[in-house]
């Protein structure tokens, strides 16, 4: 059953390039509307179950509490970026590119975890190097491929959004222990709301917007989460990385289906090289 959870988390997670190109709106509008709506429905589940309680308020949590609210910007910085790439890319390069967050991670961890690291995780960021080449030199097809001018920054901001998510990982993997995921996500929902806030103060949001923008804050930012952290519950964590490869498999499915958008051969050689680079750290990870 947890492997079901975790699989079925990933790939709505793999819809969200679909959803991005649907909402007439600036990137910060969605990340905004979609952060108000799944917290407030996360503060309605935190409320129900007793979870606003139960924060620990030790001293010796200060640098945890100081994480827990340093980690929306890297959220946000992950958030933008990746979305960036959506719309200045085909889907398929956005998710790929942001799949070398495995690699960044591995390359972080020693500065910031103080893990060593091992000659497998050279070998990976050789690979995603390499992957990345690929991508930039490839030519996608398909009717609502962006233009050509803007790819390269698509694909650029696609691999920055790893490096972002990458810190993400590091910051929640400290904090994971001491606070329950809810009101990690809600806690994170509710800073990024606070701080896009004045950007978004005048902006007309279209009626036809509105659909995505809750399916996206009950769906992608709520239901997602909630499904994949109760699958670690009896999935490994090397188990459950792995499985998040179904997400650029699921993302090129849907963007072929909805969207008519076909990776070039190229973008898909290097789309290999990074996933299996990301594949063969977690494999290591696995073996230790």
């Amino acid at each position: 059953m947890g492997y079901l959870k975790i699989v079925t988390a990933i790939l709505i997670w793999s819809s969200l390039g679909i959803f991005i190109r649907k909402i007439e709106l600036p990137n910060e509008g969605i990340i905004f509307y979609t952060a108000v709506i799944a917290g407030t429905l996360q503060f309605i589940l935190l409320a129900s179950s007793g979870l606003l309680k139960t924060v620990r308020r030790s001293a010796k949590d200060m640098r945890s509490a100081v994480l827990l609210v340093v980690s929306p910007v890297c959220f946000i910085a992950n958030t933008m970026l990746f979305y960036y790439a959506f719309r200045h890319t085909t889907i398929a390069n956005a998710v790929l590119t942001h799949y070398t967050a495995p690699v960044f991670v591995a390359i972080l961890a020693p500065l910031l975890l103080k893990e060593k690291i091992h000659r497998t995780t050279w070998i990976a960021i050789i690979l995603s190097s390499v992957g990345l080449w690929f991508i930039f030199s490839g030519t996608p097809t398909g009717t609502d491929v962006p233009h050509e001018s803007s790819e390269s920054l698509g694909i650029m901001a696609g691999a920055l959004s790893g490096l972002a998510y990458a810190f993400l990982i590091i910051i929640v993997r400290k904090i994971a222990s001491l606070y329950s995921s809810l009101l990690i996500i809600f806690i994170q929902n509710g800073i990024v709301a606070i701080v896009l806030l004045p950007f978004v103060f005048n902006m007309e949001v279209p009626l036809q917007s509105w659909p995505y923008l809750v399916t996206m804050g009950i769906l992608h930012s709520t239901i997602a989460p909630l499904l994949y952290v109760q699958g670690f519950k009896s999935v490994k964590a090397n188990e459950a990385a792995i499985l998040g490869y179904f997400e650029p498999v699921g993302a090129i499915v849907l963007a072929l289906v909805f969207l008519h958008e076909l990776p070039g051969l190229t973008a898909l050689i290097g789309g290999i090289l990074i996933l299996y680079s990301g594949y063969m750290i977690l494999a290591f990870r696995g073996r230790r």
